[in-house]
């Protein structure tokens, strides 16, 4: 007789575990053990979910990512201004949403890809197409800030997109280090008052003065 499909409640709800853990321990650092019992499941009801913490984890990259996105799409679309004010806006919230009692300690895009060189080929993939997804996002963004005349067009809004993410990346991973905030502080700073905005007319030389 069929099992027919589990509750697809259950499945989210054990999701979000997931997604807590890993970004608490890292992937290598949590065991399938710790997910069984933080999930309350037995092996048997996981594996009736899941084929395994890989397939799990990868998962879990996807059902971060759709959340993340549905609720920056929904505080964005409640602000006013030019969209590179509203972008300022929502990267200062995220970044006082993060966390330095490990609650929420970083982006659990970037937390995985440092573990990146030790996992499967399809975990891998799993990363890389989320990143990908941010990315594209990013340069939508970027794209219509160059529009509206409020980011540089010296660079195309693929490679202003790349410019962000990398830099918020290394920002991140000071963060941990040094268990603060002020990196991304830092981060927000120059990216925005320095690296994107509307490069400046030349000043007149002295002869042209």
């Amino acid at each position: 007789m069929s099992r027919g499909r589990p509750p697809t409640h259950c499945r989210e709800a054990l999701l979000e575990i997931g997604n807590s853990l890993f970004q608490l321990h890292g992937y290598h650092g949590t065991s399938l053990s710790m997910i069984l019992e933080a999930c309350a499941v037995s092996r048997g009801s996981f594996y009736n979910y899941f084929n395994g913490k890989e397939a799990f984890a990868i998962e879990v990259i996807e059902h971060y990512q759709v959340l993340e996105l549905d609720l920056w799409k929904a505080e964005y679309g409640q602000l006013e201004g030019r969209h590179a004010d509203k972008l300022q806006t929502m990267m200062r919230r995220l970044t006082e949403e993060f966390s330095m009692t490990n609650e929420r300690l970083g982006c659990l895009l970037a937390n995985l890809s440092g573990e990146m060189a030790l996992a499967s080929d399809s975990f891998r993939a799993a990363i890389r197409n989320a990143i990908s997804r941010v990315l594209s996002v990013i340069t939508d963004d970027m794209r219509l800030c160059q529009d509206e005349g409020s980011v540089r067009t010296d660079l195309a809004p693929e490679q202003l997109s790349r410019l962000i993410w990398d830099y918020w990346q290394g920002a991140l991973l000071r963060m941990k280090t040094e268990n603060s905030r002020e990196p991304l502080y830092q981060a927000l700073d120059m990216l925005w008052q320095h690296l994107l905005p509307p490069q400046s007319p030349l000043s007149p030389t002295k002869s042209e003065a």
